[in-house]
């Protein structure tokens, strides 16, 4: 699909969201991008376009105003892209949920139940036409490659996301043939800059393919997800290999 198309990608602010909004802007396409909070990133994105909308994505009430704001900003949606995520900590993400109980609902919320009401909502206020036989439209869930494998320390967070593939599959099925739905499960994709020399050897030896991959592997698969009209219901490891290992040699 070479003609300029407008996406919605959540969670723009940063790292991988603010690259994807970035990406697709250099193209020429219309990104509309939510956020949380303002950064660097997102002030330099809006400069090349962006259509930003601040909105906290755990606050179900809030939906209704994005609908509100998109369907007045455009009268075709290309893609969605649900990349808001919640990593509560990098050691031990349980133990923030057994600290913080709000936190439990609020993974589920913005990985899974977020995402599907907003994907219908705006099926049914900005319909998605059928052309030529195919899809219009591609909805786009950010996972994580440990989903299949679980991991110590990261039940509700792993639990949360692997809530997002199955319905991202339920969503292939139910949408089509108006709109593909599929996901991208991540693994180690950048590196944080506090992260330290040993932390950082240690997580890429883990991998068949040593290496810090940066957030354009997930622009190259992205496109491939919008672009190739005879997928939908797959998801797709963007792991260095990861997914192949045993399941103890990836914690």
């Amino acid at each position: 699909m070479n003609a300029r198309r407008t996406l919605l990608i959540t969670g723009v602010s940063r790292r991988i969201g603010a690259h994807l909004a970035a990406h697709y802007l250099a193209r020429g396409d219309r990104v509309i991008g939510t956020y949380r909070q303002e950064t660097d990133e997102l002030a330099k994105l809006r400069e090349q376009g962006l259509h930003a909308v601040q909105i906290d994505l755990t606050d179900t009430a809030a939906l209704a105003g994005l609908i509100d704001d998109i369907a007045a900003y455009t009268d075709r949606l290309d893609a969605i892209v649900h990349n808001a995520s919640i990593w509560p900590s990098d050691a031990d993400c349980d133990a923030d949920c057994t600290r913080q109980p709000p936190l439990i609902s609020q993974l589920y919320q913005l990985h899974v139940t977020t995402p599907v009401q907003l994907t219908l909502a705006l099926q049914h206020r900005l319909p998605a036409p059928i052309k030529d036989g195919r899809a219009t439209r591609t909805v786009v869930f950010l996972t994580d490659t440990k989903v299949s494998a679980g991991s110590d320390g990261h039940l509700h967070y792993l639990a949360s996301k692997a809530a997002a593939q199955s319905a991202m599959r339920s969503l292939a099925i139910s949408l089509a043939p108006h709109t593909r739905a599929n996901a991208i499960a991540p693994g180690l994709i950048l590196f944080h800059e506090q992260d330290s020399a040993e932390k950082r050897a240690n997580r890429l030896a883990k991998n068949l393919l040593p290496f810090e991959p940066g957030a354009e592997v997930i622009a190259q698969s992205m496109d491939y997800l919008l672009d190739c009209s005879a997928v939908t219901g797959i998801t797709l490891p963007v792991d260095c290999g990861l997914h192949l290992l045993n399941p103890s040699a990836r914690d």
